[in-house]
C-alpha cells in the first residue's frame, strides 16, 4: 500500500461516511447524526447545570469541614474542568452542523467527557465518588454518535484504564493534596475507604458495569436505529417530500408489471435525477439542496396531474433515493384513449425536464435528467424494466445531463433534449 494511499483510508477512517462524494442518502445519514449530537450536546448542558449544583454543596461541606484556604485549593480543579467542559460545548453546539462529516469531532467529545469525569471523580473522593456512572451516561451517548461498535469497545476500555488511574492515584495519595484532603473529609463523615480488599471488589464491580453498558449500547441501541430507519424506509410515503416511498414504489413496480403482461398492455418507467446535486450542497449548504428536492417533486406532481387531465391517477410518483424520482405510468385517466404511447411519455417526460429547468431557487437554477423505458418494448419483467431505465438515466448523465434519454431500440425519439444510447 503506498502512503497515498494509506493516507486516504486514514482521512476517511474518521468521516461519518466512508464515499468521497456524498450521495443524498448519505447526507439524510448526516443530518440524522447531527441531530443525535445536537441531544446529546444539550443533555450536557442539564449534566453541567447539575454538577453546579453539586458543586455549591460541596464548598459549603469544606467551608464548615475544612475551612477557607483548604476550600479553595479543594475546589480550584473541579471548577476549572466545569468551566473548561462549559467552553467546549458551546463550540461544539455552534460548529455541530461544520463538524457533522467528521467522526473525529464526536469521538473528541466523548474523550473530552471522560477526562474531565475522571478529574471530579479524583476531586469528589476516588473510590469513594459516585460520579463515575457518568461514564453510563458517555457509553450511550457514544452508542448514539459513533459509528462502529469497535470504537464503542475501544471508548469502553479507555474509560476503565482511565478510571483505575485515578482511583488508584488517589487511594494511594500521589497526586498531591487532594487525596489527603478527601479522606479527612471522608473519614470526618465516617466513609473511609475500608481497605485494599473492599478497593479492590469497587473498582471490579465498575469496570464489569462499564463493559455491561457497552454492551447493551453497541447492540440495543444500534438495533433500535436500525428498526426506526427499517420503518421509514416501509413507509407509505416520503416524509421529505409527500411522494410514495421506495419500498411501495417498488411493490407497485412489481404488481403492475404482472398485470400489464397479463392484459397484453404496455407499461412505462421513468428515472428522474436531478443534475449534480452534491455539487449544489457542497457550495450552498444542503438546505438549499433540500429546497431543490421539494421544488423538484412539486413540479413533477403538477405535470403528473396536468398529464392525466385533473382526474384520479393509477400512476405513481415516488423518491425512489436522494435526489431520484421514480415515475411508473399505467395509463391515462381523464382522456379519451387510456392507453398510454411511447410518443405520450417522451412528450411528459420533456415537459418535466423543461418544468425543472425554469424553476429559480433565489437566483439557483437546476437540470434534471430522465431515463426511460416500457415494458414489453424494452423489458420482459419487473426487474430487466427498472434496469433499461437505469441504463437510459446513465446515458442521460454522461452526455451532460438535462437530457431525456431511452434505450436504442426507440426510433421516434429525436428532437432537442431527447436521445438514445
Amino acid at each position: 500500500m503506498s502512503f497515498g494511499q494509506f493516507s486516504a483510508r486514514f482521512r476517511r477512517s474518521f468521516a461519518a461516511s466512508a464515499r468521497e462524494q456524498l450521495s443524498r442518502d448519505d447526507v439524510e445519514a448526516l443530518r440524522d447524526n447531527q441531530r443525535r449530537v445536537a441531544l446529546i450536546i444539550n443533555a450536557r448542558w442539564l449534566i453541567i447545570c447539575v454538577f453546579v449544583a453539586f458543586s455549591l454543596c460541596g464548598a459549603c461541606v469544606y467551608l464548615t469541614r475544612l475551612g477557607f484556604r483548604e476550600t479553595v485549593s479543594q475546589m480550584v480543579v473541579p471548577v476549572n474542568a466545569l468551566i473548561f467542559v462549559i467552553i467546549y460545548n458551546f463550540i461544539f453546539m455552534r460548529i455541530n452542523r461544520q463538524l457533522a462529516t467528521f467522526s473525529v469531532a464526536n469521538i473528541m467529545q466523548l474523550v473530552l467527557d471522560v477526562l474531565v469525569v475522571a478529574v471530579l471523580v479524583y476531586y469528589s473522593g476516588g473510590l469513594d465518588s459516585w460520579f463515575w456512572s457518568v461514564y453510563l451516561l458517555i457509553l450511550v451517548a457514544a452508542a448514539l454518535m459513533l459509528r462502529q461498535r469497535a470504537e464503542i469497545w475501544v471508548l469502553a476500555l479507555f474509560m476503565c484504564l482511565v478510571l483505575m488511574m485515578v482511583e488508584w492515584a488517589e487511594f494511594y495519595r500521589m497526586l498531591g493534596p487532594a487525596g489527603a484532603a478527601t479522606h479527612q473529609l471522608t473519614t470526618t463523615f465516617g466513609l473511609d475507604v475500608g481497605g485494599l480488599r473492599w478497593a479492590m471488589l469497587r473498582t471490579l464491580w465498575q469496570m464489569f458495569m462499564i463493559l455491561g453498558t457497552a454492551l447493551i449500547a453497541s447492540n440495543g441501541v444500534a438495533w433500535l436505529v436500525q428498526l426506526v430507519s427499517d420503518r421509514r424506509g416501509s413507509g407509505l410515503t416520503d416524509t421529505r417530500t409527500g411522494l410514495y416511498s421506495r419500498a411501495y414504489f417498488m411493490r407497485c413496480l412489481d404488481i403492475e408489471a404482472l398485470r400489464a403482461l397479463r392484459d397484453g398492455r404496455p407499461l412505462h418507467l421513468l428515472l428522474i435525477d436531478i443534475d449534480h446535486l452534491d455539487a449544489v450542497n457542497a457550495r450552498f449548504g444542503i438546505e438549499r439542496g433540500d429546497a431543490a428536492i421539494s421544488a423538484v417533486a412539486e413540479v413533477l406532481q403538477r405535470e403528473l396531474v396536468r398529464f392525466d387531465h385533473g382526474g384520479p391517477s393509477v400512476n405513481a410518483l415516488a423518491r425512489i433515493s436522494g435526489e431520484e424520482f421514480g415515475l411508473l405510468l399505467v395509463e391515462q385517466t381523464g382522456g379519451s384513449l387510456p392507453e398510454i404511447s411511447p410518443r405520450q411519455v417522451i412528450g411528459l417526460g420533456e415537459r418535466m425536464r423543461e418544468a425543472i429547468g425554469a424553476i429559480d431557487l433565489e437566483g439557483l437554477s437546476i437540470t434534471a435528467s430522465i431515463g426511460v423505458a416500457a415494458l414489453p418494448m424494452d423489458a420482459l419483467d419487473a426487474d430487466e424494466l427498472l434496469q433499461r431505465a437505469d441504463e437510459s438515466l446513465m446515458a442521460a448523465l454522461d452526455g451532460g445531463g438535462n437530457c431525456v434519454c431511452v434505450p436504442p431500440s426507440r426510433t421516434f425519439a429525436t428532437g432537442r433534449g431527447i436521445g438514445g444510447l
